[in-house]
């Protein structure tokens, strides 16, 4: 069947069939801020096509037909080119029930999402999908990307999909995303292990910070970590978040280092954080050593 043929057997012959503005607006919009690359860039370009951001999205009748051949054309998997056109009809005003009923005949499923983490599929992009899912889930909720990780296991071979994982782990929860930073190499677990103490600092307030401190305070840390500890909050770019001092300071007393505490808690005389005055916790302190 000649291109043409092909084109109108899908798309019908109406010569002014193309997206509408609003719909290219979106588009452009998305692609902005998924950092100029569609997971639709990611598939064409799958597929061998270059220069997807010339061709997607069409903005014409002609554009559309252009793109199609484009696809159509490609040595790529049936089913491959099949689920782009799906895509494509997707897109188009009244083509809804048209794509649904290219899907049926192309025997693709109805609803990609659903199987998104299924076991009998072989996981593509699994990094960026992993990436994306943590940038743009709802702040408040963590259980997409911490789900699609559990089931799929990406390699998290990217520095900005690790990070973007773990400042979603710190959120769900401190210990298991520590216990997590154990699980990488050295180098990584040193870096992570300064994210999430960053993470209690930066990204948390009030009574929340609080509880994450507490948490991030009586972790049980080895020798090399405790030392990573002391020297990012005291020496190093941890010196300048907020509360860094008060976090060492609440550390020492949790580990029974009383004297040091108290030789510490000099460089915080006077101060009050959180509703707590560190020249009240230091005469406690003084009398508690008194009596032991």
């Amino acid at each position: 069947m000649e291109t043409e043929e092909q084109f109108e057997a899908v798309f019908g012959s109406e010569p002014f069939l193309a997206y509408r503005e609003q719909l290219l607006h979106d588009i452009q919009k998305h692609r902005r801020l998924l950092e100029n690359e569609l997971f639709f860039d990611r598939l064409l370009q799958a597929v061998g096509i270059d220069q997807v951001s010339k061709l997607y999205p069409p903005r014409s009748n002609n554009d559309l037909r252009v793109l199609f051949n484009r696809i159509t054309s490609s040595t790529s998997p049936d089913h491959q080119k099949q689920s782009l056109v799906y895509y494509l009809l997707r897109d188009l005003p009244s083509e809804k029930t048209t794509a649904e009923a290219f899907a049926e005949s192309s025997y693709l499923p109805d609803k990609a999402l659903d199987y998104l983490t299924s076991p009998s599929l072989i996981p593509t992009f699994p990094d960026e999908i992993l990436y994306t899912l943590c940038r743009h889930a709802p702040q408040n909720d963590s259980s997409l990307p911490l789900s699609y990780y559990y089931s799929v296991s990406p390699p998290l071979a990217s520095a900005k999909s690790l990070s973007a994982f773990f400042e979603r782990s710190c959120k769900a929860s401190l210990t298991e995303a520590f216990y997590f930073s154990r699980s990488r190499g050295p180098l990584q677990q040193h870096r992570l292990f300064e994210q999430l103490i960053t993470f209690v600092h930066a990204n948390s307030a009030g009574s929340v910070r609080a509880s994450r401190a507490l948490e991030l305070i009586h972790l049980p840390l080895d020798e090399e970590e405790e030392q990573w500890f002391m020297e990012f909050l005291n020496e190093g770019k941890g010196t300048t978040l907020y509360g860094a001092k008060d976090t060492l300071m609440m550390r020492k007393i949790a580990k029974g280092h009383f004297r040091d505490a108290i030789d510490f808690e000099s460089k915080l005389s006077g101060r009050k954080i959180d509703g707590l005055n560190w020249d009240v916790l230091r005469e406690g302190l003084h009398k508690g050593m008194t009596v032991f």
